[in-house]
């Protein structure tokens, strides 16, 4: 009567036989203990189908394991193009969307004797099996579609060996038969172990979770097999280092020469990506050698949000574009220019789409618009310093011809060693940034991550600890404290401004601009200061990445005697500017 009154089924039911199973009359115990046997008789076979074959067999939704409800079709607009639908309908068919967002634990159908960790490895454990017996149905198809169009306002990078652009000698995963990637021995192994659990007269909680984890285990390590050996997810993930996280400086280094008259002008929202693509295949062409299979994996983005078409050389040299957002703003408000959309898109393919998530791209993108800003700022700091040289150097040889009527030029000189002294300050600060970037936080991390890789046999180790990866590199980098990096951003945004006002000292010079920048840096420098030496970043899981990052600038106490303010740029003394310089 209880049952039919409160429509008690599938693991509620298992539940209440289970509470009922603790009573004191044998004959009742021995005759529910005998009901829920039966019950767990259906339970085993829903896992031998779920963990064997990645086939959910539930048809009256009594299994704690779900199908997640889709209702994205239903909601569909009407005036969707027929190449969306249709993309959009073969991404349902692939076991990518099963993978992540396909299937969830029903609280309300998970018995509590079985633990929250349990059903969970019982989840991953079906998902897993459900890929390694339905390798990619549509990846040859999807492949198919993508070269046949482009996605609107994507440049996808073309090969600049004049290829189409596919990546060459990478294996093909859409001929591989579902008894490769899971030998019929693994399976028959599986279903063994949950058939001695079916057919044991009683439910025993230690030896189900050690059968559980044990095919937890055969799972993953397969996983493991696919996505690290066969899809060559180092090589993937060294690309994405190479790319994302500046490792090929030479590339950038020469990209952003390439490119860097065409930055010197606003962007163009309807043309500003395609107009990066000619600078951006030069730089391929003279430092990205043919071997590199990866790199017609990497598209240029210009990201629409955040790009602010007015914004350029000449709106940055304005007063008010000085002014820092309010403390509420996100720092991804702050542009440097109009070029500060400039971003990555990384091509990843089944069956690595587990592993590199669009979070987890997100993340890489994050990092490398922060480094691709910060690579900019250096090179212009020394650029504006290589161009200056260049034009003392013609003043001092006048001046040795015509000692006479050189004593404007001398004076010239002598005026403009304060700017120097300034472009030295940025530049001490930038420098050591990127150093600290690049090489205390990317590579020592990149060293830690490789270890686990090649330790590490097991598909959901490898993604834990490329997140903790990830995360790292954005904590380390000050990306997620949002007072440093929005100072950091204004400092570069304050460094740009006074390369460019130093371009047009000779045709217009502006005291009272260059002042202002300085008079600005060296209070964002003080700000920053204060900021790595407060106690309350002392106390916290941050304080030694700030430790190491503050040793860097005040290794020999200058930056700090500057940041306070005991010297500033006009009046510093020469013994320690010699010092430092």
């Amino acid at each position: 009567m209880e049952i039919e009154q409160k429509d008690i089924r599938g693991g509620q039911l298992l539940n209440l036989l289970h509470k009922r199973c603790h009573c004191g009359v044998p004959e009742l115990q021995s005759c529910i203990q005998r009901l829920l046997w039966h019950g767990h008789q259906v339970m085993f076979n829903q896992l031998t189908s779920w963990m064997v074959y990645g086939i959910l067999q539930d048809q009256y939704s009594e299994f704690f394991i779900r199908r997640q409800d889709d209702r994205d079709g239903e909601n569909d607009s009407s005036q969707r193009d027929f190449s969306d639908k249709f993309m959009q309908k073969l991404a349902k068919d692939t076991s990518l969307a099963s993978w992540h967002t396909g299937f969830h634990v029903s609280l309300d159908m998970l018995p509590e004797y079985i633990h929250m960790r349990v059903a969970e490895s019982i989840l991953f454990a079906g998902k897993a099996i459900r890929v390694l017996r339905n390798p990619s149905p549509g990846a040859t198809l999807q492949e198919h579609v993508n070269q046949g169009q482009n996605p609107k306002g994507s440049h996808r990078m073309q090969s600049f060996t004049g290829g189409s652009g596919a990546p060459k000698d990478l294996p093909n995963f859409s001929n591989i038969s579902a008894e490769e990637l899971l030998p019929l021995a693994e399976a028959d192994k599986i279903d063994a172990m949950l058939k001695e659990l079916k057919h044991s007269s009683e439910f025993h909680k230690w030896l189900f979770e050690s059968a559980v984890g044990s095919i937890r285990t055969i799972a993953a390590n397969h996983l493991w097999q696919l996505v690290v050996v066969r899809a060559d997810l180092n090589g993937h993930l060294k690309a994405l280092k190479d790319y994302f996280l500046l490792a090929k400086g030479d590339f950038f280094q020469c990209f952003l020469e390439e490119s860097r008259q065409l930055m010197h002008l606003p962007p163009r929202q309807s043309t500003a990506e395609a107009d990066l693509m000619i600078p951006f295949q030069l730089a391929a062409l003279k430092t990205i050698g043919e071997e590199d299979e990866y790199f017609t994996r990497v598209s240029l983005r210009m990201l629409s949000y955040g790009m602010k078409s007015s914004t350029s050389q000449k709106d940055l040299q304005k007063p008010n574009a000085l002014e820092l957002p309010s403390q509420g703003k996100a720092a991804s408000e702050l542009a440097l220019d109009g070029w500060d959309s400039i971003a990555l898109e990384y091509s990843v393919d089944w069956p690595l789409q587990l592993f590199f998530t669009p979070d987890v791209l997100s993340k890489y993108r994050k990092v490398f618009q922060y480094l691709i800003r910060l690579k900019r700022t250096q090179m212009e700091l020394e650029k504006s310093w290589a161009a200056v040289m260049h034009k003392d150097h013609a003043d001092f040889s006048d001046y040795c011809k015509d000692r006479k009527n050189g004593s404007a030029t001398q004076l010239r000189r002598q005026r403009s060693k304060p700017l120097w002294r300034v472009r030295e300050h940025m530049a001490f600060l930038i420098r050591n940034l990127q150093f600290y970037i690049q090489v205390d936080v990317i590579e020592s991390q990149w060293n830690v991550l490789q270890s686990h890789v090649q330790d590490s046999h097991d598909f959901t180790e490898l993604v834990s600890f490329h997140q903790e990866y990830l995360s790292a590199l954005v904590s380390q980098s000050f990306l997620d404290i949002g007072s440093v990096s929005r100072i950091l951003d204004s400092i570069m945004k304050l460094c740009l401004q006074f390369c460019w006002s130093i371009e047009q000292y000779e045709t217009r010079p502006n005291i009272s601009e260059i002042d202002h920048i300085t008079e600005e840096f060296n209070k964002k420098s003080n700000s920053l200061y204060t900021i790595l030496r407060s106690s309350r970043l002392a106390g916290s899981q941050r304080a030694p990445f700030l430790r190491q990052f503050l040793m860097r600038l005040n290794f020999n106490s200058f930056f700090e005697t500057t940041a306070r303010g005991v010297m500033n740029s006009g009046r510093l003394r020469p013994s320690t500017a010699g010092a430092q310089l």
